[in-house]
């Protein structure tokens, strides 16, 4: 069955579904807040609805890549659909804080799914430049989801925050299309029905893969996390300004993402890292020098240029480094460390901000990005 049209639609649209899922949910994080005011500690307990999710996907990921290279890739992919489909729009009639958090554990599994096997299936579906072109699709696609969808959501907030819970029923249009529009790749279909294990070694440089990707995500999950409460202490906006805020995270991503094979041609994974750390530097430095909403809107931008680099980098790279007879394995450790990165990130940042405030803990961050960058562009030819 050769790749078609509709194949590579429904995959990019699953695409949509994965890295910024947790974060649609982002412009409704202070009205959640205010509707369960009586909870004790609600701002740090609303904010574990961003983070759960992530845990959830970083312990289940590797079991869900394993699964991949045994069961096969469709059969996960539809299962987990499902799930996020159902936890997902959950929080529209949750009524108790906690099940809400429940349902956001579980939502986390299908999120592992999805996004485990949608990387895996480009790598399994496609080879060379193809693969690099569509690898740029793919991050150009989970940021237009990101923008489509935090964007709504921040509409939606102002009418009811319920409301944008139901943003997550769009995977119901993947689940229809999926066992139709996609095929078992043939060598995923030869492992299933073979006993015999591939004993090729893995590079040691994949784990210096996965450790990037977890350093992408812990810098840029603090915009979703704590831009809401940036933007409320700075003028106490709209939720439809605060997702239009945090959604022109995605929007600029998805530009330079489009632009990432071009990028690929002429630099390696490692002087790719480099590169992305610069932009997300300067544009958390200019956040936390912001005094108007136009401002943080800039900084945001610049910053999300960077992230348009570095997610489609990371799984392009471990794609790379890893045989085809693991690569679901593999690329279920690369989710783990991705969505490690995002639970940890407003553990890391949190501590920061009560030391220096909000403002000065995202400058704080740049000059950290930056010294990344630096550390990349040393390490690049070694």
């Amino acid at each position: 069955m050769k790749n078609t049209k509709l194949l590579e639609f429904t995959l990019l649209l699953a695409s949509m579904l994965t890295i910024l899922a947790n974060a649609i949910i982002a412009p409704t994080l202070p009205q959640i807040s205010n509707a369960f005011k009586d909870v004790k500690n609600v701002e740090i307990v609303t904010k574990m609805m961003l983070t759960l999710p992530a845990l959830t996907i970083a312990i289940v990921a590797p079991v869900t890549g394993r699964l991949l290279d045994r069961v096969g890739r469709i059969r996960v992919l539809v299962v987990s659909l499902l799930i996020y489909l159902i936890a997902g729009t959950s929080g529209y009639w949750l009524e108790n804080l906690f099940t809400l958090l429940i349902g956001r554990i579980v939502f986390g599994l299908g999120v592992a799914g999805i996004m485990t096997v949608s990387t895996t299936l480009i790598g399994d579906y496609f080879s060379g430049a193809k693969r690099e072109h569509f690898m740029g699709l793919q991050g150009a696609f989970v940021a237009l989801g990101g923008l489509l969808f935090i964007t709504t959501a921040g509409i939606l907030t102002d009418i009811n925050w319920r409301l944008a819970f139901l943003i997550y029923a769009f995977s119901g249009i993947v689940l229809l299309l999926a066992p139709f529009a996609l095929h078992e790749p043939k060598m995923a279909v030869e492992e299933i029905t073979s006993k015999a294990s591939n004993t090729q070694s893995i590079p040691t440089l994949v784990w210096l893969a996965f450790f990037s990707a977890f350093l992408t995500t812990v810098s840029f999950y603090v915009i979703p996390v704590q831009l809401p409460y940036f933007l409320q202490k700075l003028g106490n906006f709209s939720g439809n300004k605060v997702g239009l805020a945090v959604g022109s995270l995605p929007l600029a991503q998805a530009v330079a993402s489009f632009y990432y094979k071009n990028i690929k041609k002429k630099l390696n994974f490692i002087s790719i890292y480099s590169l992305g750390f610069v932009p997300m530097a300067i544009g958390f430095s200019i956040i936390g020098f912001s005094h108007t909403y136009w401002q943080v809107i800039t900084g945001v931008l610049i910053s999300g240029l960077g992230l348009g680099l570095l997610i489609p980098n990371g799984n392009l790279w471990v794609i790379t480094l890893v045989p085809v007879q693991v690569r679901g394995k593999y690329i279920g450790f690369l989710t783990t460390a991705t969505f490690l990165g995002m639970f940890i990130s407003p553990l890391i940042i949190q501590p920061v901000q009560q030391w220096v405030g909000i403002n000065t803990s995202f400058i704080v961050l740049g000059i950290g990005l930056a010294v990344l960058s630096v550390i990349y562009f040393t390490i690049r030819k070694k």
